[in-house]
């Protein structure tokens, strides 16, 4: 198909089509830029556009679909943009939340200090430092299955001097 019957064939549907992507995308500039990429798109399968019963109603399925791969793309990009703008400035708490959080670390800290020395080290380690247990592994000298019992128990532990402080403070 040569460029002149091309343009003969599909041109006539460029202000319906423009309308349908300024409609979808509330932006003459995207409007515009779509329009062109249904152009483009129509180019590269001009050989094949025979084959279709209605060259209108693909231009117009193209331009809906380019239309909503944009609107994706920007939603996307919005959301990315909020959660790095969230991560810039830091989640914002309100006093109460971080009264609360503070309370409930150092119950945590009085916790693991009440815990004895292996087990106090070995929490720290995994749930404070966040370290794996193959690293503590290495760091204590001690087999990684010991590491997981011994911060099991500590754990257990630490969840029944909570329970105990707790019942003591309903009574």
């Amino acid at each position: 198909m040569k460029s002149l019957e091309f343009k003969l064939l599909v041109m006539p549907f460029s202000s319906r089509l423009y309308r349908m992507a300024f409609r979808l995308m509330n932006n003459r500039e995207e409007a515009e830029d779509i329009v062109q990429e249904v152009y483009v798109k129509l180019w590269e399968m001009r050989n094949e556009l025979n084959n279709y019963n209605s060259i209108e109603a693909l231009s117009i399925r193209i331009t809906r679909n380019l239309c909503l791969d944009h609107l994706r793309r920007r939603k996307i990009n919005q959301n990315a943009l909020k959660a790095e703008k969230l991560k810039e400035e830091g989640y914002s708490v309100t006093p109460a939340e971080n009264l609360e959080k503070k309370e409930e670390a150092e119950i945590i800290h009085t916790l693991i200090a009440a815990l004895p020395e292996p087990q106090r080290s070995l929490v720290h380690l995994r749930h404070l430092e966040e370290k794996e247990y193959e690293e503590i592994a290495e760091m204590v000298n001690m087999n990684v299955n010991a590491i997981r019992v011994s911060i099991s128990r500590a754990r257990k532990q630490m969840r029944e001097m909570l329970e105990k402080q707790y019942s003591s403070w309903k009574a």
